[in-house]
């Protein structure tokens, strides 16, 4: 009788403890991952904002756990060794989260593995929960803007490869930005693979070569010319303002960097406008996903940020057709093609010119006169794809192509158009347009470079 009432009281605490027992639910697609900052085991400080702009794959583990040393040397080490070891758009991060010392993580786990890639300790049963996961290992995929793709306690190297090639191949990369200080001139800036800002010239005969401006950058960078000579270069910096640099004599020397303030969402660059030789205009995706605007004319200072509202799930592209338009491009949170113009001293509303942009990727959009307007998106297939307003709205155009980027575009005068994008080895490629041809679009060229 004893043992029978012993056996119902076990039984009965088991099934309470069952009852009790902490459900994994780990972060949904979609979801921005928690940022960290840690040292790896040189004392060497990251932290996961550190590598936007890139698909993140992110191993919690514990230093003396046995299916997690099992997991990174069959699956993780030969899935990063074969495929990505030497791909700048994907990065691997290991994540100690018991508490181990950096020498014990290095005999217990480093060794054992075989792991290159970055390795930090200090993390906490806190960090793990953040990730809504109460064992190791648990895998992250993140995209380019830090969102959640993949969640898994169960790893499969088929699935991560899967994961990470779809997001690297689709958008992942830092896009270009391109303005005209004439009819015969071209600057492309971009994002390098070291975060910094690079550009290059075209002088109506031949490309220049490849030069630096510094800065560490976490976005896309845009570019304006006023006239000229005169250039202004905007960027996200890592604290997710604004940044600008400038240069009045074609480049012969710049500014020092200045920072105009607000707050950029993660993942997305700005985009800038001119009219006339005097008037600047920025709009950004805040960190509320709403449309912002700041504009500086020469009689004053920059003004105070406006809110336009919105849902955006991109970077914006603007351009100004002639003095007193704007006309703002910008990817929906339906992945559609959205737009707003500002005429007449008013804004309209939000429309929506349709298709599917790819994931983590903006519109470009240039103008070669009053009543015309051309936009540029990445499809969902990686190709670049056009649409053109004069006087009614066209049907997209498929230009080909295999983009990892937002495009980039500008018109340098009446019938000409030029299409920048980072390529899917990583490098500039572009595609001219010129009405006076019989063929339109010139075949696409590589223009070299590494951008981010």
């Amino acid at each position: 009788m004893f043992k029978r009432i012993f056996l119902l009281i076990t039984v009965a605490l088991l099934l309470v403890s069952f009852a009790v027992a902490p459900v994994i639910a780990l972060l949904p697609n979609g979801q921005q991952a928690p940022n960290f900052t840690l040292a790896d085991l040189s004392g060497t400080s990251h932290s996961l904002t550190d590598y936007r702009g890139k698909v993140v794959v992110i191993d919690f583990f514990g230093a003396d756990c046995t299916p997690c040393i099992n997991s990174a040397k069959n699956d993780l080490v030969p899935l990063y060794n074969t495929y990505y070891r030497n791909d700048g758009r994907v990065q691997f991060l290991s994540v100690e989260v018991t508490g181990a010392s950096a020498a014990h993580t290095s005999s217990n786990f480093v060794q054992p593995t075989g792991i290159t890639w970055p390795v930090l300790v200090g993390g906490t049963s806190n960090l793990l929960s953040s990730y809504g996961s109460t064992s190791t290992p648990t895998v992250y995929v993140l995209d380019s803007a830090g969102n959640v793709a993949l969640a898994t306690t169960s790893i499969d190297s088929s699935t991560l490869k899967s994961t990470i090639d779809k997001l690297a191949s689709s958008g992942s990369g830092t896009g270009p930005a391109v303005c005209a200080q004439d009819a015969n001139s071209l600057d492309v800036f971009v994002q390098g693979a070291d975060h910094a800002l690079w550009y290059k010239h075209w002088d109506g005969a031949s490309w220049g070569s490849w030069k630096s401006l510094g800065g560490s950058l976490t976005s896309s960078p845009a570019a304006v010319s006023r006239s000229a000579g005169k250039i202004d270069v905007f960027v996200r910096g890592g604290d997710g303002a604004l940044w600008s640099r400038y240069t009045t004599n074609g480049g012969a020397s710049w500014s020092n960097w200045s920072n105009i303030g607000g707050q950029l969402l993660a993942g997305t660059g700005p985009a800038a406008y001119a009219w006339g030789g005097a008037r600047i205009g920025i709009v950004v995706t805040g960190a509320n996903h709403a449309l912002y605007h700041i504009w500086y004319d020469a009689s004053g200072p920059w003004s105070g940020w406006q809110n336009l509202g919105g849902v955006l799930t991109s970077s914006p592209a603007a351009t100004s057709p002639t003095s007193g338009v704007i006309d703002v491009s910008v990817r929906g949170g339906d992945g559609a093609l959205w737009q707003r113009e500002y005429k007449n001293n008013a804004w309209s509303s939000w429309a929506s010119l349709g298709g599917k942009l790819a994931s983590n990727t903006g519109p470009a959009a240039c103008s070669w006169g009053p009543g015309r307007l051309d936009v540029f998106v990445e499809g969902s297939n990686g190709a670049l794809y056009h649409r053109w307003y004069n006087g009614g709205w066209s049907g997209w155009q498929n230009l080909g192509g295999v983009l990892t980027s937002s495009p980039g575009a500008i018109s340098k005068s009446a019938g000409t158009i030029d299409v920048f994008v980072r390529g899917g080895d990583g490098a500039l490629w572009g595609r001219s347009y010129a009405s006076s041809s019989a063929n339109g679009w010139g075949a696409w060229s590589e223009l070299g470079g590494q951008l981010a």
